[in-house]
């Protein structure tokens, strides 16, 4: 039954409704409590308010991610001055650029589950903007009191959704000959890994062959796959290079892990930034990383030293909830990673269903919605996703899985 109290606000001004918190003062009328910038009769801004306030909870655990839908932009998380809100805004007919009127905010609780919009400075940054079924990222700056204009706006790789593993089924582990530790599959399907067998430079560098591991020359610590099944490797001095003309050739620079997307894009994370490779050197990010891997269309999502997961959208690193160890992406999108013991979403290794032999070390395995992480049975240390998105793991002991 529906609590009758709540409903109080309908007969009180819009100075008593304690729940609309203002918003950056810039951004407010005079009267930081007027919330709605339209001209609408009292009594149908407070069954808005109240209708609002109602379905925040519901509305918050269903839709995480900001919704443009005909002229109204909702944007269920931001953060602006260390505070959260939930915010609507109106496209205002006819502009070109595109400029929105805010027309309601209300304070939230802090909510480490959602990737947030943020607003400093005068611009509003939103990391995700769902809009006819594919997902943008916008830049929005403040023009005058109450109202935005688009400054800046693009596509983000898109969040497989033909591959139902990890979103709305678990995956079937099946478990590979050989040992590891560390993991590649290039947008081509070619699978190799580090071995556990120690030689110069690191472990023993392998291919998959359909049937076992096929032994390589040298030794190396981390490694990925170009789309031409071509790998490039890390080893335990940090120096990186790729397999050419049936050699390993040096290139440039010192690395501590290295990622490569579908489109090509390599990239890798050192303790002086994140950096990409132009052909003949790496141009470089702001930022430091341990963990790295790339998304279809060529943007790096990195691993801090602190466990912190990033995207890098629309110029600008976007920090997702929850912690992580590693992470690996399929050539159709899919994102995967390995949870962190000390974050929302490290787990235990507690319930391992379908995988054997592990110890303590492993951490639980998880998926990119687009929104936030879902967890599947399981667990590992590395992880790496196949053309199709199909997850490919390696557990502390030096097992590795497929996951389908």
């Amino acid at each position: 039954m529906l609590d009758r109290s709540l409903l109080r606000v309908e007969k009180a001004g819009a100075r008593d409704l304690e729940l609309l918190q203002t918003f950056p003062r810039e951004c407010l009328p005079a009267d930081s409590c007027q919330v709605y910038r339209r001209k609408v009769p009292v009594s149908k801004i407070m069954i808005s308010a109240v209708l609002f306030c109602l379905l925040l909870p519901s509305l918050s655990s269903v839709a995480q991610q900001a919704r443009l839908q005909e002229n109204l932009l909702v944007i269920p998380y931001l953060t602006a001055d260390a505070r959260f809100y939930r915010a609507e805004l109106e496209q205002i007919a006819g502009s070109d650029p595109a400029r929105f009127s805010l027309l309601a905010v209300i304070e939230v609780a802090p909510n480490d589950g959602i990737t947030p919009a943020t607003y400093a400075d005068g611009r509003l940054f939103i990391p995700h903007v769902e809009l006819a079924g594919s997902s943008y990222w916008a830049e929005l700056t403040l023009v005058s009191p109450n109202t935005f204009s688009l400054s800046n706006a693009g596509a983000n790789a898109p969040v497989a959704s033909n591959n139902p593993l990890g979103v709305s089924t678990q995956p079937n582990w099946q478990r590979l000959p050989g040992n590891a530790s560390d993991i590649g599959v290039g947008a081509n399907g070619a699978a190799w890994v580090i071995g556990n067998d120690e030689r110069g430079g690191g472990y023993g560098i392998y291919q998959w062959n359909g049937t076992g591991w096929s032994r390589f020359p040298g030794g190396a610590v981390r490694i990925d796959v170009d789309p031409a099944g071509i790998p490039w490797i890390v080893n335990d001095r940090e120096q990186i290079f790729r397999w050419v003309n049936n050699a390993w050739q040096r290139l440039p620079g010192n690395a501590r892990d290295i990622g490569i997307g579908a489109d090509g894009s390599v990239w890798v994370a050192s303790d002086s930034g994140v950096y990409r490779w132009n052909g003949s050197n790496w141009e470089g990010l702001s930022g430091s990383a341990v963990r790295v891997d790339v998304d279809p269309a060529g943007l790096p999502w990195i691993i801090n030293h602190d466990d912190d997961i990033y995207q890098f959208v629309g110029g600008r690193w976007v920090r997702h909830p929850g912690e992580g160890t590693d992470i690996g992406i399929g050539a159709d999108g899919a994102v995967w990673l390995i949870g962190s013991a000390r974050g929302p979403v490290g787990w235990d290794i507690g319930d391992l269903s379908g995988f054997g032999g592990q110890d303590d070390g492993d951490f639980g395995i998880y998926r990119w919605s687009g929104e936030g992480w879902r967890r599947v049975d399981g667990g590992g240390r590395q992880i790496s996703a196949d053309a199709d998105g199909y997850p490919l793991v390696v557990s502390s002991n030096g097992d590795i899985y497929l996951g389908q």
